[in-house]
Formats: C-alpha cells, sequence, structure tokens
C-alpha cells in the first residue's frame, strides 16, 4: 500500500511540473506574438486543468489537504514564473 501511495505522490509531482511547463511554453508564445487577450485564455485554462486534475486526485483517494497545497503551490509557481518570464 505504501508503494502504491508513492507512486501516485511521483505521479502527482510529474503531473503539476507538466501543466506548469505546457502553461508556460504557451505563454512564451504568447510574448513572441504580442497576443494580450491569450493570457487570460492560457491562466484559465491553467485553472481549468488543474481542477479537472483535483477531481481525479479526489476519486483516486488523495487528501484534500494535499490536493489545495498542491493546487496553491501550482499557481503561485506559474504566477512567479511568469512574472520574471514577462519582466
Amino acid at each position: 500500500m505504501k508503494e502504491n501511495m508513492l507512486a501516485l505522490y511521483f505521479n502527482m509531482i510529474l503531473g503539476t511540473i507538466g501543466t506548469i511547463l505546457v502553461a508556460l511554453t504557451a505563454l512564451g508564445y504568447l510574448v513572441k506574438t504580442n497576443d494580450g487577450n491569450g493570457y487570460i485564455i492560457i491562466f484559465l485554462g491553467f485553472i481549468f486543468t488543474i481542477s479537472y486534475i483535483n477531481f481525479l486526485e479526489k476519486r483516486a483517494g488523495v487528501s484534500k489537504k494535499l490536493t489545495w497545497v498542491r493546487t496553491i503551490a501550482s499557481i503561485v509557481i506559474f504566477l512567479a514564473i511568469s512574472y520574471i518570464y514577462l519582466s
């Protein structure tokens, strides 16, 4: 059982890193094309994707506390890196 939870946590970390990387790549493309409306679409898409991942994690049996910590950390990391990237 412990190995199963470790595998679940490892996949949670990989999924979080993956969503952040995809969002940052889309943001980098928008910076190059200078599309102002795309920023809102990327941020909303990022939030919707995290919401769906939260739903899947709840179905997998991950605690709510851990899910919220991961969600808030993802958003903060995304905003911090995108702020640095856009500066």
